[in-house]
């Protein structure tokens, strides 16, 4: 993880979203979703015709933390 932190947000530099045009995500499943004109991200679910650019899938716990 490459952590950048600003005054308001903490990204990893080294994640980013999937676009959906060229790597849609299976539907109707938990999911991160944005658009990225507007870049606001909601979790909910995909389907064609959504309105949605980009998407990541959700994180997990590593094993040694469960």
């Amino acid at each position: 993880m490459t952590l950048k932190v600003s005054p308001t947000t903490a990204a990893d530099t080294a994640y980013h979203w999937r676009d959906i045009a060229s790597d849609p995500p299976p539907q109707g499943v938990k999911l991160q979703l944005i658009h990225a004109r507007y870049g606001v991200a909601a979790y909910g679910t995909w389907h064609t015709g959504s309105d949605w650019t980009h998407w990541a899938p959700l994180p997990t716990f590593k094993k040694e933390n469960q």
